[in-house]
């Protein structure tokens, strides 16, 4: 067992009695097949941002029945899940920090940041850090699912959510990801170097409220400042199926994150915007809740990685190939477009496309034809 090895993971909530418990016995119930560490040098942080129902007393209760869990609860006042997280993530440094003074520890210590109304998988903990201590990454990013039973009676809506997590999955596993509070991990050293967690405002009806992309900022900051961001494609998350009822209708319309050139990050926590009954999306609906979801992904999730880590378009030759092939598409496309025809070069090796009033070519690797075929 890894001694040097220490986990803090944070937990904001509100109003979350229903789940927390579920949520704390996924966390008891972790294995550690690599046997880097285990649950007794790993805490667990709860933040309460002003809950008015009983979730404290559940974690109480949790904290007596699960002995060997070091869990500890705290307090957040400002309101909202931003605050609340940074609080979390800013109490598990100052006390790494307490511990080194006092004991001269010098542990390696990860701080996760994981969701109360998410559960999480048997090995989550174990892949999502071992990932990290064997790709030496300061930035660990999870893999995510939501429960097919969960919309057994919706299952054009699930085609399409499937669709948005392959997707993540793939761009993930080539670029590293950006993280999301849903499950994500800092190397406690470089959380501190770029300022820990940032809180950014927005304006909502009339009054300056969190803008809740705080891990996103997070994420661009670790990168931009020179961090390795890494995925763990077996690190576990499941997602709560109100995170899709709350946004449904506002993905389905393009705005769910702004409008008007304005972009608007929306709580999927309030239950008052729960939907009180469920019913499947229309073949149409579903295909524009597509278009938004994946025009949104794609310049968050492979343009902007490209863009701050610039040397992956000369070391990783996946993102070398895959941008490739997406120029080829476009380039197409855009030849279609025009009604010119291009002309195709092709040899045992490459695909090439030139346009038949410009020296401009694009290439793919040939045995990449077969997914651009698909696509």
């Amino acid at each position: 067992m890894r001694r040097e090895t220490f986990i803090s993971i944070v937990f904001p909530f509100y109003n979350e009695s229903e789940r927390l418990e579920s949520v704390i016995e996924s966390i008891y119930n972790q294995k550690f097949k690599y046997k880097l560490f285990d649950l007794s040098n790993t805490e667990l942080i709860f933040v309460d941002n002003n809950s008015t129902d009983n979730s404290v007393n559940k974690i109480i209760t949790c904290q007596n029945k699960y002995h060997n869990l070091d869990i500890h609860i705290i307090n957040e006042k400002i309101q909202g899940v931003s605050s609340a997280r940074k609080k979390g993530m800013d109490y598990a440094s100052q006390r790494a920090e307490k511990r080194r003074v006092q004991f001269g520890n010098q542990q390696k210590h990860y701080i996760v940041s994981a969701d109360a109304d998410c559960i999480v998988d048997q090995y989550w903990l174990d892949e999502l850090i071992y990932t990290m201590i064997t790709q030496d990454g300061d930035l660990g990013t999870c893999n995510y699912f939501y429960e097919k039973n969960d919309f057994i009676e919706r299952p054009n809506l699930y085609k399409e959510i499937d669709k948005t997590l392959r997707c993540r999955d793939f761009s993930f596993s080539l670029f590293g990801g950006f993280p999301d509070g849903k499950g994500f991990a800092v190397e406690k050293n470089m959380y501190d170097i770029v300022g820990g967690i940032e809180i950014f405002y927005q304006l909502q009806n009339g009054k300056f409220v969190e803008h809740l992309s705080d891990d996103w900022d997070f994420g661009i900051k670790v990168i931009a400042y020179g961090g390795k961001p890494v995925y763990s494609p077996k690190s576990y998350v499941k997602i709560n199926s109100r995170r899709v009822d709350t946004l449904l209708y506002d993905v389905i319309n393009g705005i769910a994150y702004g409008e008007n050139g304005v972009i608007t990050m929306k709580d999927v926590r309030p239950l008052d915007h729960q939907l009180t009954h469920y019913q499947d999306l229309t073949a149409s609906d579903a295909q524009q809740a597509w278009f938004y979801s994946i025009k949104d992904y794609i310049p968050k999730n492979i343009i902007l990685p490209t863009l701050l880590n610039p040397n992956i378009l000369i070391h990783n030759q996946q993102v070398i190939n895959f941008l490739h092939l997406m120029l080829l598409r476009i380039s197409i496309i855009e030849l279609m477009r025009s009604k010119m025809k291009p002309v195709l070069l092709i040899s045992n090796r490459y695909i090439l496309i030139k346009h038949p009033h410009s020296d401009f070519i694009s290439n793919s690797k040939m045995r990449y034809l077969t997914h651009f075929v698909i696509m």
